[in-house]
């Protein structure tokens, strides 16, 4: 897409949400909104979590391959 045209869109759609937001008959989306927001964090939590996790993890068995592989060399020479 064209950059202008992505930024126009983009403006739009900040304009949208801010106008929700800010016009008081939209009471009942501010509401929905905090709910969904409120369910999201600890699921986006979990999610982060579950990623550290298995980086931890894939260091460890590489810093415990590493290690058996230096012990091998040695034994070796």
């Amino acid at each position: 897409m064209n950059a202008l045209i992505e930024i126009l869109i983009g403006l739009v759609l900040a304009i949208a949400g801010v106008g929700m937001l800010v016009v008081p008959e939209l009471a009942l989306f501010r509401e929905a909104l905090i709910t969904v927001i409120l369910g999201v964090i600890p699921v986006v939590v979990l999610l982060v979590a579950a990623v550290f996790l298995m980086i931890g993890v894939s260091d460890m068995k590489a810093g415990k391959e590493e290690e058996l592989e230096i012990e091998t060399d040695r034994e070796g020479e």
